[in-house]
């Protein structure tokens, strides 16, 4: 099966990107895709759910491939696609408001149709299907847009089905999540999704696919917005010093101390922490230190043994541990 491929607003790589997102939506809209956009600034803020943080998980690429634009069915110039049931996703990025984001860089990841990722450590790596691209990106115009091609991700062992999204926006802590497809059945007892303490974020990442009208080869769409929460200004900043070699920050050695700090909570809050252990989530626990001083600092102190070798991801919950305010996320190394 031929496949034509989808040029997009994408952020360069080191090469040149033929950028024709015009006629890529027109495309898309002739076949009944338009109505997934909605360009009004600021709908329905009143019912806007603030898009959870998820862990990264162990599979984002090493190295990114030759091609990243948002067509991952087909890579480069190649005829062959993919294998696998053709997925459209799309959304806009929106502030806390519901305003659109402008040049908000939007990544996906996910396994191909075995369940295998673009990734060396992946299960099924060596048999991966070779014309799948595994990894997009898009750069969001001024509705706050973004669109990919791509594939239904296939199964692996412990997961439900879903794709991987990062967003990058400039003066903003950068936000990991997932995605997920509504009606299947591993939904329920999926951890990563299940561990989404609030309800109504936890519904906002679970998206229908619904069927392209007029699709010969059976295409599904799923609308995805993702709505930042806090903006900068008002940010809880995390931030973690090496003190026993400041430059190796944020790489440590068992038996380095450090110094965990934080800004901008509200002064007397207790603080607990989200932990992430390579990969796995660890759940929030705590609290920790003395309260948030009058002007929202607070720090903590301690040194790393042995058994704290690994990567690690810190996220400071505020005020208590189900609380939706939180800082955003760090990642460190103990060797």
């Amino acid at each position: 099966m031929a496949a034509t491929k989808a040029w997009c607003r994408c952020p360069t790589n080191g090469m040149t990107n033929r950028t024709d997102r015009r006629k890529f939506l027109a495309q898309l809209g002739a076949a009944g895709l338009a109505s997934a956009f909605t360009t009004v600034p600021g709908a329905f803020a009143q019912a806007l759910v603030t898009t959870p943080e998820q862990t990264e998980g162990p599979y984002y690429p090493i190295t990114l491939p030759l091609d990243t634009d948002n067509d991952l069915l087909v890579i480069n110039s190649n005829i062959t696609p993919a294998i696998g049931k053709i997925a459209y996703l799309s959304g806009r990025i929106l502030d806390s408001s519901g305003s659109p984001i402008r040049d908000a860089h939007v990544e996906i990841w996910h396994a191909d149709n075995t369940g295998a990722y673009i990734h060396p450590s992946s299960m099924g790596y060596a048999t991966r299907d070779q014309n799948f691209q595994g990894f997009g990106r898009f750069l969001t115009s001024s509705t706050g847009e973004y669109l990919f091609r791509t594939i239904v991700p296939g199964l692996y062992t412990g997961r439900t089905r879903h794709i991987h999204m990062k967003i990058k926006v400039a003066g903003r802590q950068d936000l990991t999540t997932q995605v997920y497809f509504e009606g299947e059945p591993m939904n329920s007892s999926d951890g990563v999704l299940q561990g989404i303490r609030n309800t109504q974020q936890r519904s906002s990442v679970i998206v229908p696919f619904t069927a392209v009208t007029g699709s010969s080869v059976n295409a599904g769409a799923g609308v995805f917005d993702v709505v930042l929460g806090v903006t900068p200004a008002s940010a809880v900043t995390l931030a973690i010093t090496n003190t026993t070699a400041a430059e190796r920050t944020p790489a440590f050695r068992a038996g380095d101390s450090w110094r965990l700090s934080l800004a901008g909570a509200s002064a007397g809050s207790r603080i607990y922490l989200h932990l992430w252990r390579d990969g796995a989530d660890l759940g929030v626990s705590g609290p920790y230190g003395d309260f948030a001083d009058d002007n929202g600092g607070w720090t903590v102190t301690g040194s790393f043994g042995s058994r704290d070798v690994g990567t690690w991801r810190l996220q400071a919950v505020i005020g208590a541990a189900t609380s939706e305010t939180v800082s955003g996320p760090i990642s460190i190394t103990i060797a």
